[in-house]
């Protein structure tokens, strides 16, 4: 190999290596992923839980969560979200995606299970899904 032909912005060099593990410690020191387990399966049960004709069901894996709603809203969901405080996107116009971090705590998934009637409601005319 010559000077230029082989070289990598991201590879393994002392400081990436060191902050890797030190990732890898957090999430380890910290039970990560028993906290992403249990505020998952909140998440998941709070929403579903709720009744709301916009919920169709709740999709995905861990803290990557989609909420499906029944019609096409989810921009208007994501601007009530965010004037509620929460940040949310909307990926398709049916689907608002939830992607918290991992060291998400009780009460805000509490915080956020209360606010999301209003935050549905608010996506359309009058509380209820449009035809």
């Amino acid at each position: 190999l010559r000077p230029g032909q082989h070289g990598t912005t991201f590879g393994g060099n002392p400081v990436a290596c060191a902050a890797g593990l030190a990732v890898l410690d957090t999430i380890e020191d910290e039970d990560l992923l028993a906290n992403t387990k249990r505020q998952s399966e909140a998440l998941r049960a709070g929403i579903e839980a709720l009744g709301h004709p916009l919920v169709d069901h709740v999709r995905g894996a861990g803290l990557l969560l989609g909420i499906v709603l029944t019609g096409p809203h989810a921009d208007e969901a994501q601007t009530a979200a965010q004037e509620a405080g929460f940040l949310v996107n909307a990926p398709a116009p049916d689907v608002v995606r939830l992607m918290p971090p991992l060291n998400l705590r009780d009460d805000e998934v509490d915080a956020f299970l209360q606010a999301l009637p209003g935050i549905l409601d608010a996506s359309t005319e009058d509380g209820r899904p449009r035809e």
